[in-house]
């Protein structure tokens, strides 16, 4: 446990009408009992894990602060796994602020953003993903992505993640005990004794990078770019995909200068929209700088949706769009089947204003893109809004609807140690087929362990936890 006691306020900026003060560590009940005036009572200590009632003062001036509900509750069984109170009073930014600094005038220090999860990792109530995963879960936008971090934070991946670690354990141990005690003529382990261990590990490891880019996707969102020349109908399917006027709409090309960026929740994915300036040549310096946006927007997506007005044929302006989009690898994988597409950067071809007589085949714009997606929409009638959904749906869920017993790896820094660990135990698994000195097979075993000990935090440098738990909120 950490020798100081810390406290913030624990709940969001701004009033409401409940608000925490979280104190934690081994003063903070010293800290805190002196503070509280309960009416007809001795400041004797109250029952672990109760709410008590009382008035917080301020302990230079005896002035009442608020009125107030406190909770003491013993270490262990608290958050951090220190003895922790929490003052909570009326909401109020100023209130919030004069017990907080009240707190700290007994002795406590402020908190750092993350520390009390930090602390809560540090003394072994929670390993790194599950702590990863509390920020995962306040900032979830969806429901599927909540799904996702209460998993984490159950220790579902962790489980996973030492089940691995404990098979190359195991073939570790057997291979440096042959090495190290030549002498108690211990047998030297054979390849088919120590193969059969190893797949154990890569299994579990391919098991979770197998829907890693899908989690990634959850986690993150999206992000879609609204692609074409001006006057298609960009911001129309902008407002008609949100479900509210999100971007001006006239029958003026050009209207849209600037992107415009929101986000959807699109059957739990996090949809990040942005709708584009139309890409056309143009002397305007201000429309100019609009079609760059545009440009940057469509080279940093996730997915296009390039569209098309349906009732006029295809111009000159929209085929430069086509091939500027070809040039950036949109609609293209790293093979030519159907699943390796959709895990490059896809494309899907929206022919829009099918409320108009149309002018465009589908088969004249499949002839750019083979594989892609063609979905026929208006935004006056609707139609073919669901079909645009159930596409751009497709490229994430790939079939999957995310439920309470999902388990997806959604963090980026967690990929990276699983692909090193796999990178690792496949070059262990060539070193032992190619009957190599069992010592170059014990490197990378050890090289596999680590990594995957990153994602827990067992084997995390302490920059690593310093740079994870900068980013959560104070208080939390």
């Amino acid at each position: 446990m950490q020798n100081d006691t810390i406290a913030a306020i624990a709940t969001p900026p701004g009033a409401g009408g409940i608000g925490i003060v979280r104190v934690s560590g081994t003063d903070a009940f010293r800290i805190v009992l002196p503070l509280l005036r309960r009416p007809g009572e001795k400041q004797t200590l109250p029952p672990s894990h109760q709410l008590t009632y009382g008035h917080i003062i301020d302990p230079t001036t005896n002035e009442v602060l608020d009125e107030v509900l406190v909770a003491f509750m013993h270490a262990p069984r608290t958050y951090t796994c220190e003895d922790v109170v929490e003052i909570q009073g009326h909401g109020g930014p100023l209130l919030l602020r004069r017990i907080l600094r009240s707190v700290l005038t007994q002795g406590a220090r402020m908190a750092r953003p993350g520390e009390f999860t930090q602390r809560a990792f540090l003394n072994g109530r929670l390993d790194l993903a599950q702590a990863e995963a509390v920020m995962d879960l306040i900032g979830a936008q969806t429901e599927a992505v909540q799904r996702l971090a209460m998993q984490q934070l159950r220790g579902r991946i962790s489980e996973q993640v030492e089940a691995a670690r404990h098979a190359i354990l195991g073939v570790i141990a057997r291979i440096e005990v042959s090495i190290d005690f030549p002498e108690e003529d211990v047998p030297t382990p054979q390849a088919d004794e120590l193969l059969p261990l190893i797949v154990v590990a890569q299994e579990a490891v391919d098991r979770l990078l197998a829907g890693s880019e899908q989690g990634r996707l959850y986690r993150q969102g999206l992000r879609t770019a609204i692609i074409g020349r001006p006057n298609v109908g960009k911001s129309s399917l902008l407002n008609a995909l949100l479900r509210s006027e999100r971007a001006i709409v006239t029958p003026v090309a050009g209207t849209t200068r600037d992107t415009v960026e929101e986000v959807a929740n699109l059957r739990g994915i996090p949809l990040h929209l942005i709708d584009t300036a139309g890409i056309t040549p143009t002397d305007d310096p201000v429309e100019q700088i609009g079609v760059q946006r545009s440009r940057a927007a469509a080279a940093n997506a996730d997915v296009v949706l390039l569209v098309c007005d349906g009732s006029e044929a295809l111009t000159a302006q929209d085929q430069q769009v086509i091939s500027e989009l070809q040039a950036m690898g949109f609609g293209t994988g790293p093979s030519d089947d159907d699943t390796t597409y959709r895990r490059g950067r896809p494309v899907i071809l929206v022919i829009n204003k099918a409320d108009r007589a149309q002018h465009i085949e589908r088969a004249a714009l499949q002839q750019f893109w083979p594989r892609a997606t063609v979905v026929t929409t208006s935004t006056v009638t609707g139609e073919g809004l669901p079909e645009l959904e159930d596409a751009i749906a497709e490229l994430v869920q790939a079939g999957q609807t995310i439920t309470s017993e999902s388990m997806l790896v959604t963090s980026t820094r967690h990929q990276e140690a699983l692909r090193s660990a796999a990178e690792h135990l496949y070059a262990a698994h060539i070193s032992l087929a190619q009957h190599l000195p069992l010592d170059f097979v014990s490197i990378d075993l050890r090289a596999a362990y680590d990594a995957l000990g990153e994602v827990t935090g067992e084997t995390a440098s302490d920059d690593l936890l310093d740079r994870i738990f900068s980013e959560f909120c104070i208080g939390k």
